[in-house]
Parts: C-alpha cells; sequence; structure tokens
C-alpha cells in the first residue's frame, strides 16, 4: 500500500462525479453484481474497464469474507466514482475489529487465496488505500487511470 496517497482529490474544490452507488448483501454473489455495475455504469467499451472491473471484484470479494457481521441486514457499499481521467472504486464493509491488509507479494506461491489486495495493486499501479471508519466499518479504495494496461 502506498501511503503517501491518502486523499482522492487534490484540493477541496475538485470537481468529480459519481457513476454510481449500491448496496449489496454480505454474499459471495455480490461480486458479480458489483462487476454488473461496472458494466451499468462505465461501459465496456472504456479503456479502463477490465481493470476496474477486476479491482471492483477483488474488493468487493474481500468485503464479503472479512468484514464481521453485526447485524443480519448487514451490507457492503460500492461506490465508482470520477475525476477527470481517474476512476475511484470504494467498497465499504461493517468492518470487522483491527486489520491490517496483507502486503501485496506477501502470498505463499502455491496459495490459492490470498492475491486479492496484490491483483488491486497492480492495476492501479499502487494507488490503494484503507481507512478504518471505526463503528462505521472499513473503507477499501483503489484509483484507476484511463490509460488501460496493465491488465485488459
Amino acid at each position: 500500500m502506498n501511503p503517501a496517497i491518502n486523499s482522492w482529490w487534490k484540493d477541496p474544490g475538485d470537481e468529480y462525479e459519481i457513476l454510481g452507488k449500491v448496496f449489496l448483501d454480505l454474499d459471495p454473489t455480490s461480486a458479480s453484481k458489483a462487476r454488473s455495475h461496472v458494466r451499468e455504469w462505465l461501459g465496456d467499451d472504456h479503456p479502463a474497464y477490465e481493470n476496474v472491473r477486476l479491482a471492483t471484484s477483488e474488493l468487493v470479494t474481500n468485503a464479503v469474507l472479512h468484514a464481521r457481521r453485526r447485524d443480519p441486514g448487514d451490507l457492503v457499499s460500492f461506490t465508482l466514482t470520477r475525476r477527470e481521467e481517474l476512476l475511484r472504486v470504494e467498497v465499504l464493509d461493517p468492518g470487522g475489529g483491527p486489520w491490517r491488509p496483507r502486503e501485496p507479494g506477501g502470498v505463499p506461491g502455491d496459495g490459492e487465496r490470498g492475491r486479492g489486495l496484490g491483483i488491486v495493486a497492480e492495476v492501479s499501479r499502487n494507488r490503494w488505500g484503507v481507512r478504518d471508519l471505526g463503528e462505521r466499518g472499513r473503507a477499501v479504495w483503489c484509483v484507476i487511470g484511463s490509460e488501460g494496461p496493465p491488465c485488459g
């Protein structure tokens, strides 16, 4: 995680556009639903579509797997925002106590799990972070440019 990137807006007056926001169940099928929303909000012809879709899938999956369920109705929120040529994916979950994300590259070579944040770091060019919101949960976000590669 790059601690130097802790702000989405350069200045308080920066303009941005919320392309979409949705609340999803803490359920494994939510990653697929989130990917469908990316297609709807961004369009599959957008140069960053595949990167945004992949990062969204990883962040929603992590939220579903690692969030602490306090109430049966707990949800995950997923927001896609645009500022100039940058797209911000943010997933807010109910939290789960103290947690430190595994740094990308810290996954055993034969492990089936644990690659999600490494993938997010790659497609966002290491522009990602985590905000602990206390009782309100945890937000994990990344910023993806319209330049296309490294994925897609």
